[in-house]
């Protein structure tokens, strides 16, 4: 929309502009070119019903206002500002099934899933001077998921005749979901994948390279074994792979994600977007009200 120049009282200039519905990324520098560092009253509105948004990442905002303005700027919200959404972490890998160094051994353990990222802020504030008048909604994007982790590998062990017994490997666990932002729903996080069965004895065996065949299918029986973290071997007895872990939900607007599925330490849901962030040493001029969803400044 194009802007508007308003004389006030004793001939101050007051200088207007209208967002248009579904504006991104907007700059206040950018909007008001020249008039930005001048030591002149500078209005943004956002309409009701209208919605602005921030795209691609979470480094950009719905509206930015950089360093370097004069005068003041009142930030009129009646519609809609909404950040990005963080990315959900990335799914851990499987462990490898124990056996390759011989009897009694444990399976590997899977690795971690990744944390999830952060939610992007709906406007960002690096200037002195910005009051904030909303009756409308300001929303920080949801925060991804933690990725799930690794299943690990099922631990081996062999027979009383001495024949080895190999397990399964363990499953990929499934990555986070990300958070909801602008335009943009939430999703939740991926299943992890099934654990590998554990290896049949069997003349097969002898192609594999394994210490002799097992004709008799010794290794069949030996049932599950062991405690997790990572699955240990049980006398004569060997086992499937531990299945991999579901990754978190992505958060909802102003909501964290949740955490990654997995044992012990399990990667972190990304942190609900803030909505309004400061630059250091920055102070807005008033205490916004309407609805806030998300981090506070």
């Amino acid at each position: 929309m194009p802007m508007q120049q308003i004389l006030a009282g004793l001939g101050a200039k007051v200088v207007e502009h209208t967002v248009s519905d579904g504006d991104t990324n907007l700059n206040a520098s950018t909007i008001f070119g020249s008039d930005f560092a001048d030591a002149v009253s500078k209005v943004i509105i956002i309409s009701s019903g209208h919605e602005i948004g921030a795209t691609t990442n979470t480094s950009n905002r719905a509206l930015t206002v950089p360093s370097g303005m004069g005068g003041t700027l009142e930030i009129k919200n009646s519609g809609t500002i909404s950040g990005f959404g963080g990315t959900g972490g990335t799914a851990g890998a499987k462990g490898s099934g124990g056996g390759s160094t011989g009897a009694y051994s444990n399976g590997n353990v899977g690795s971690d899933g990744g944390n999830g990222s952060a939610g992007g802020s709906a406007i960002y504030i690096a200037s002195n001077g910005v009051k904030i008048t909303n009756t409308g909604t300001i929303r920080g994007g949801g925060g991804g998921g933690g990725g799930g982790d690794g299943g690990d590998g099922g631990g081996a062990t062999y027979t009383t005749s001495g024949w080895y017994c190999y397990s399964g490997q363990g499953g990929d666990g499934g990555a986070g979901g990300n958070g909801q932002g602008y335009n943009t729903a939430a999703t939740n996080g991926a299943s992890g994948s099934g654990g590998a069965a554990r290896e049949p004895g069997g003349s097969s065996w002898a192609a594999k390279g394994y210490p002799a065949v097992v004709g008799t299918n010794a290794c069949v029986a030996g049932g599950n074994s062991g405690s997790r973290d990572p699955w240990q071997y049980n006398g004569n007895s060997y086992s499937v792979g531990q299945s991999g872990f579901t990754g978190g939900n992505g958060g909802a607007f102003g909501a964290a994600g949740a955490n990654g599925g997995g044992q012990g330490s399990v990667a972190s849901g990304g942190a609900a977007g803030k909505y309004i962030e400061l630059a250091g040493g920055i102070s807005l001029s008033n205490t916004p009200s309407g609805t806030l969803q998300g981090t506070a400044p």
